[in-house]
């Protein structure tokens, strides 16, 4: 899989209409800021988009807020954007319930898909797990690495599919460690560890009243081996609920955003639908 653009989304366009585009700029906070184009940021605005001196384009702070703003060219390697506008909230593509996922690592680049495909349908966040049957085997240096190649295609994947808030990469870590991070920053989450030997299937978890309000959900994917039996029990020591997702057997890079479509569907999720 070829290296994502980290810095601007592919707004594509046609000749009557053409999107304005959009820059990620984590460090736009008010009106009448004056921001410095980094050497990446300015070659694709002057040399790919070839905007022109004083031309419109977006600027995202990965945190629910954009501005209207203009490109500044101050010579051929130097350039700048000015914040015009006030600052606007831009929630409106953000699920009305925050979804997470704590996906067993798989082999390969097949972690690259879940994080874009999960954060095209609205996922808030990932946590990695070195779990006991994941072929892939990260050390500190390696897994660090990983991450921040990961932060990077979640920052590719919220820009083109327009998302309010970027999607934060959790540290690779063991399934209890992560369990306990979720329990440390989402206290109310509701954990839904996913294995064929569960009693209770997905659809009869959500008619539960316990499963209904506002609180966090995280779904637990296991590498292609499945989650372990000693996996398991810690999760459930933790408070986690076992679930049986579908008869079929499906591979772990396309799980997630499977049974984050089905949440979205099934609990009324996007905010475009209502």
């Amino acid at each position: 899989m070829t290296e994502p653009n980290t810095v601007l989304s592919d707004h594509r366009h046609t000749a009557a209409t053409r999107r304005v585009p959009r820059f990620y700029l984590p460090q736009a906070k008010a009106q009448g800021q004056v921001l410095p184009l980094e050497d990446d940021l300015l070659h694709y605005a002057s040399r790919v988009l070839r905007l022109r001196e004083g031309e419109a384009l977006r600027a995202w702070n990965g945190a629910g807020i954009e501005f209207d703003a203009t490109v500044h060219y101050l010579s051929k390697k130097l350039g700048e954007v000015r914040l015009n506008s006030t600052a606007q909230a831009c929630t409106s593509t953000e699920l009305t319930r925050a979804v997470y996922v704590l996906q067993g690592l798989p082999e390969g680049d097949k972690m690259d898909w879940v994080i874009e495909k999960c954060t095209e349908l609205g996922a808030q966040g990932f946590f990695p797990v070195q779990a006991q049957r994941s072929v892939v085997k990260l050390n500190d240096e390696r897994a660090e690495k990983r991450r921040l190649h990961w932060d990077r295609v979640a920052l590719a994947a919220g820009l083109q599919s327009e998302r309010a808030c970027l999607p934060v990469v959790a540290p690779v870590a063991g399934l209890e460690t992560q369990l306990q991070a979720v329990r440390q920053q989402l206290p109310n989450a509701q954990v839904m560890l996913f294995t064929p030997q569960a009693d209770t299937n997905l659809r009869g978890w959500l008619n539960d009243t316990a499963a209904q309000g506002d609180s966090p959900l995280v779904i637990a994917v296991g590498p292609e081996g499945g989650w372990t039996p000693d996996e398991i029990e810690t999760a459930i020591q933790s408070g986690a609920q076992c679930l049986r997702f579908s008869n079929r057997v499906l591979r772990t890079e396309t799980f997630g955003m499977a049974c984050l479509s089905q949440l979205v569907g099934l609990l009324n999720l996007d905010s475009f639908s209502q």
